[in-house]
């Protein structure tokens, strides 16, 4: 079979089609790099308000803002104590991203420079790792730049808001962590290829990518293994003689023993000790559709760009699956349409049985995409080669081919960023101070060395009739947004060190989920794997969960004193205060065993339990002759918190915390003390004398990995699983 036009030396032919005269310093490498530069980074800034767009990329650059403030640790996670219970971080370590580390230190993370940073820095991760990875297939540079140009197209934020599934105008991150999987499979194809010593670098390479991206994100690394496994088999089977081969097999036996020494436990745990996992019949699944599936389906909603990507990677895997000259393109191609075939298999099989809760089968085709634009480019050299035969032209030589390949995807990244839409979707950032928050952070933010002074509940939604679910409340969300400039529920908030107990995150807990919604939330309400609909104001519930504030927007007559009301639009809002909130100083003196999370539900469900004087758990120590506790005094460190108090005997105090087996105790004090589960969810702490303690979070992929596995367990225990429907448990 005859090469192809971007993988074959320069041919000529009796009539040239055009002429391209250019200087020769515009042909190297280098300037045709700094000309995508310049050009990429003009397309960013026109489409800033594309960038980090909406409730996710608000909530990331919120995130983002926190972690470098409170220097979230490398190796561990982190309390997040601005959400939920301060259960484990989102797990996503932006310290460790080089774009947004170039953004905080050149222009800072508020800022909207910050976006087109952070942006072109991880356009630059992508295409050079595309390009490296093209060349290790045995693809000649004009494909492999071809290739890059094609996948920041389509993939990036150039149109409204990009060509294909728009994953990179919410959360860019996940574009670093594609070009670190392109270049561990780059080094990975490389290993075994010379000598020993040559190699070390190669396997360093693979072993520190893997490696950092389970440090940046345990749970985007689980998208990553199918692609970075589909390498691994291709290189392996396309290795070029037994010794490269028996190479490759031993480096992924050490990947494997990595992996398994700590980040696959801390994946599994992690994973496992979810809403998602426990309550599966109960969560809304609005992924189960073809347009989840993959980009492939979804010409309608979002336009013809994937469905022609994707068939045109088909037609260039299949061409190039019998080009015996490049064998390991060759293998890549069949491996390609194996996963292919394999990943939408499962996906219809979502669809019909609906038994999937975890990420959309489309989200793992987001690493696949630069293969796919590599023989798609391939496909499309191939159509060109024999139209430039039938014409007789000249085909030019490389650096020409590169220049005119640059030049061509520039002019169309410029024609998208120029004509299409810059309407930013709602949710601006930061976002705006008014009323309310000003009257929140006054009374309740939090900030490193201050003390904790409760949090706030959203519960907007309660003026809605009927069964409500997740997207009723973000549209509403989204009017407020643009009326008030604040959403008020996250991070509307949290951008004003207001904690709220609102949680967003894939890993909420199956214990957190259970009290949510059997407590504060309405029978009918539908609910989603990582967001909690609550709509039922339970004062003496909220005040145990360390609940001060209510924020909602329809009268509330219950026990709560009506701080003030906020026109917003055609919408009122109402904040609520919650008379003595439980700011880590229930401190009960009567401790009850309870042997079921059923038992726990319902006697926290009864209006005569009172929290501040009774504890439902089960301590390792004498509880007799408990005495309250005096002095009590939360104080906010960012990553970790400290907690002091005092006691005439032995005391317990309850904590707003969610407990975890992953929370560590370091004691200043001579106090012997014992953290415990109480009352299902929260923290209790057991003590005598002087209390001084910092509580952090000590687990990640190499610390502590099993210790939410515990957490499970301890869950499965109590029999979590078998709680009543939300309807049936009874309410005040």
């Amino acid at each position: 079979m005859k090469p192809d036009l971007l993988s074959s030396t320069p041919k000529t032919y009796p009539r040239d089609a055009r002429k391209f005269i250019s200087p020769e310093w515009l042909r190297s490498p280098l300037a045709l790099a700094a000309l995508w530069f310049i050009a990429t980074f003009l397309a960013f800034s026109w489409k800033r308000s594309q960038l980090l767009i909406g409730f996710d990329g608000g909530y990331m650059r919120d995130l983002a803002r926190r972690e470098f403030a409170w220097h979230l640790p490398i190796f561990s996670s982190s309390l997040d104590w601005f959400q939920g219970l301060g259960d484990i971080y989102f797990a996503v370590n932006f310290r460790l991203l080089p774009s947004f580390n170039a953004a905080s230190l050149l222009t800072g993370l508020d800022s909207t420079a910050a976006k087109v940073v952070i942006y072109e820095v991880m356009l630059l991760e992508v295409t050079a790792s595309i390009i490296l990875f093209a060349l290790t297939l045995g693809v000649r540079r004009p494909a492999a730049i071809g290739a890059a140009a094609l996948t920041c197209l389509l993939f990036m934020p150039f149109a409204h808001p990009t060509l294909i599934y728009g994953i990179l105008p919410l959360i860019p991150h996940i574009g670093s962590l594609i070009a670190a999987a392109l270049l561990a499979a780059t080094a990975y194809l490389q290993f075994g290829r010379r000598n020993w010593l040559t190699d070390l670098p190669f396997a360093a390479a693979t072993l520190g990518l893997i490696l950092w991206s389970e440090l940046v994100s345990i749970t985007i690394i689980m998208l990553a293994a199918p692609f970075f496994l589909l390498c691994a088999v291709s290189g392996i089977i396309a290795a070029r003689n037994p010794a490269e081969r028996l190479c490759k097999l031993a480096l992924l036996g050490v990947i494997f023993l990595l992996t398994i020494s700590g980040p696959a436990e801390y994946l599994v745990s992690t994973v496992l000790d979810t809403a998602a996992v426990t309550f599966p019949a109960e969560l809304a699944n609005d992924r189960a559709t073809f347009f989840f599936a993959s980009i492939l389906f979804q010409g309608k909603a979002v336009g013809l760009a994937g469905p022609l990507l994707v068939l045109s990677a088909v037609a260039g895997a299949i061409i190039s699956s019998s080009d015996r000259s490049r064998p390991t393109l060759r293998i890549f191609a069949i491996t390609l349409l194996t996963y292919l075939g394999s990943r939408l298999t499962f996906a219809a099989l979502v669809i019909a049985f609906d038994f999937w809760r975890g990420p959309a089968p489309l989200y793992f085709e987001f690493f696949t995409i630069p293969l796919y634009a590599i023989f798609a480019v391939l496909f499309y050299a191939r159509m060109l080669e024999r139209l430039w035969r039938a014409y007789g032209w000249i085909v030019p030589d490389h650096p020409a081919l590169e220049l005119r390949i640059v030049g061509v995807f520039i002019g169309l990244i410029f024609l998208l960023a120029i004509a299409t839409s810059r309407r930013d979707y709602g949710f601006p950032y930061p976002p705006t101070a008014n009323r309310l928050t000003e009257a929140l952070a006054h009374d309740s933010a939090l900030l490193p060395g201050s003390a904790y002074r409760g949090r706030t509940a959203t519960m907007t939604g309660r003026a809605i009739t009927g069964d409500v679910d997740w997207p009723q409340l973000h549209v509403g969300d989204v009017v407020l947004s643009a009326t008030a400039g604040n959403e008020f529920r996250l991070v509307g908030l949290n951008y004003f060190n207001i904690p709220t107990l609102f949680q967003y995150t894939p890993t909420i807990s199956p214990i957190f989920y259970a009290v949510m919604t059997r407590l504060l939330a309405l029978p009918g309400d539908r609910q989603m794997r990582n967001i909690i609909v609550t709509r039922r104001i339970n004062p003496r519930v909220l005040a145990m969960l360390g609940v001060r504030f209510v924020i909602t927007d329809r009268p509330f007559a219950g026990e709560a004193q009506l701080r003030l009301t906020d026109r917003t639009g055609e919408r009122d809002l109402f904040l609520y205060e919650i008379a003595n909130p439980n700011l880590g100083n229930y401190s009960p003196i009567l401790v009850k065993q309870a042997d079921s999370a059923s038992e726990i539900l319902a006697r926290m469900a009864d209006p005569g339990f009172d929290p501040k004087r009774e504890m439902l758990a089960d301590v390792g120590g004498s509880t007799e002759g408990l005495t309250a506790a005096r002095d009590v005094n939360i104080d906010f460190e960012g990553a970790s918190l400290r907690l002091s108090a005092k006691s005439d005997a032995r005391s317990v105090l309850l904590l707003p915390l969610e407990f975890s087996h992953c929370l560590v105790a370091e004691s200043s004090g001579s106090s012997k003390i014992e953290l415990f589960r109480a009352n299902l969810l929260e923290t209790g702490i057991l003590f005598s004398g002087n209390l001084d303690v910092t509580l952090s979070v000590h687990t990640g992929a190499f610390l502590h990995p099993m210790c939410r596995l515990t957490d499970l367990l301890d869950a499965r225990r109590l029999g979590i699983e078998k709680v009543p429907s939300p309807g049936a448990v009874e309410h005040d």
